[in-house]
């Protein structure tokens, strides 16, 4: 414990707070005197104030021992209290190229996660290889619990992805595409292929095949596709390539209705920072196979910054 760090924090909160050091001494039945000693880092309040403290500026007791806010998530809060995907190093290589390089990332319900980095960073190996469908070299991967080495059909029945474009039977409609998948994860309650087709807005068009739709209908109804068997960890690799202004926020406000109504996780790696800063709780930044940095949508907002901004601080590139 950092006793002077942790005393300037308390009086960065108390003036966020607008609260004078007489208010927080009566709050806690103690002098003003011991308050302005808290801050000036001469004692530390023991475990009874800092609780209260914790609940006063709505804050951890963590924080205010690290002296610092912790923008990431909690491991265990009312809304994010399962593990949906957990990577423990996890590391690959092609030939004597390693592509990976000790990966770590846990991932929660409802949490809507923003993969990012330059090109050949390795985004799209680690999907791949979240989808097992490459191998790794070192490490596990779970989805929902389910070891992908040992239970692999049960780790992926709980997955949706689109990994660059759709692919979909293109002289087939939109709905037999659907039916299909339905078919084949053993889903035959017709309505709910109804409800996603109403979700992705393609009631009018359906019926069409699907080598008639345009770029942004494609997407739209591999998402249907992909959403067909209620995932719990929606993976989207490059979602909004090829859309415009309009389907990339139809697309946006989608993610995140669904993401919000089913408490579904989702994984989007994309070059696009403003659409990702736009719908994203978290970022995590990828460079060289290596995760250099993970944190809070929240923590870059309250440094004023954006998310381009901190992208070409943490990596110091000139490209995305």
């Amino acid at each position: 414990m950092n006793q002077e760090k942790m005393g300037k924090f308390i009086a960065q909160l108390r003036v966020e707070h607008n609260y004078t050091q007489k208010e927080i001494g009566d709050k806690l039945g103690i002098s003003d005197n011991s308050v302005s000693k808290w801050e000036r880092g001469i004692n530390a309040p023991d475990i009874y104030y800092l609780t209260t403290l914790a609940e006063l500026f709505d804050v951890t007791v963590k924080e205010l021992l690290n002296g610092e806010r912790d923008f990431k998530k909690k491991e265990i809060d009312e809304n994010h209290h399962e593990k949906v995907l957990e990577i423990s190093h996890v590391s690959k290589k092609f030939g004597s190229r390693m592509i990976l390089h000790d990966i770590s990332l846990d991932i929660y319900e409802g949490d809507i996660v923003g993969l990012i980095g330059p090109n050949g960073a390795g985004k799209t190996t680690l999907i791949k290889t979240i989808l097992n469908l490459y191998h790794t070299n070192k490490g596990t991967i779970k989805i929902c619990g389910y070891d992908t080495k040992k239970n692999l059909e049960q780790a992926l029945s709980k997955v949706g992805c689109i990994i660059e474009n759709p692919d979909m039977y293109q002289n087939l409609s939109g709905r037999k595409n659907l039916e299909i998948t339905a078919l084949i994860n053993g889903i035959k309650d017709k309505n709910y292929i109804n409800q996603m087709i109403s979700f992705v807005k393609l009631d009018t068009r359906i019926d069409d095949k699907v080598k008639k739709y345009s770029l942004g209908m494609k997407q739209r109804l591999g998402l249907a596709n992909a959403l067909m068997k209620k995932p719990k960890l929606l993976i989207l690799d490059e979602p909004t390539n090829g859309l415009d202004p309009i389907g990339i926020k139809e697309l946006r406000e989608m993610l995140k209705q669904i993401s919000r109504q089913e408490n579904m996780s989702i994984l989007i790696s994309s070059h696009i920072l403003s659409e990702i800063e736009n719908i994203c709780d978290e970022i995590v930044i990828i460079d060289e196979g290596k995760i250099i940095s993970q944190f809070g949508i929240e923590e870059i907002k309250y440094k004023n910054r954006s998310l381009e901004e901190e992208f070409f601080l943490k990596t110091d590139k000139n490209d995305v």
